[in-house]
């Protein structure tokens, strides 16, 4: 599944729970505390520290698999069908992505409270 090919506003939201532009809003603190964490874009280091190239080629659809998930709680199996890997490869690149949402939040948070 890509998410860019979601035409609808209606259904990205119904995948995801957020709107399009949330979605957008979002994606640029997650590519950011991605950066600082790992010190180079997401593409950069799949080209450096992959052995193979892996289903999730973007943050974009990193963030979307999380999402998508969080928001309709499939088993792994269906997970990893949906988006064209292993069960235990969809359980693995979750743990990862949530992390990293979880992270982005947070900073998220930390930077409106000292607003």
């Amino acid at each position: 599944m890509h998410y860019l090919e979601i035409n609808s506003e209606r259904q990205f939201k119904d995948a995801t729970g957020y709107s399009k532009n949330s979605f957008s809003e979002l994606l640029k603190d997650y590519k950011k505390t991605f950066f600082e964490e790992y010190g180079q874009k997401y593409e950069e280091y799949i080209k450096e520290e992959a052995i193979t190239l892996p289903k999730l080629k973007t943050l974009g659809e990193c963030l979307f698999f999380v999402l998508y998930q969080l928001k309709n709680g499939l088993i792994w199996g269906s997970l990893g069908f949906t988006f064209g890997m292993a069960g235990s490869s969809a359980h693995g690149n979750f743990k990862v992505f949530l992390g990293l949402l979880e992270l982005t939040l947070e900073k998220k948070s930390d930077a409106q409270k000292k607003v």
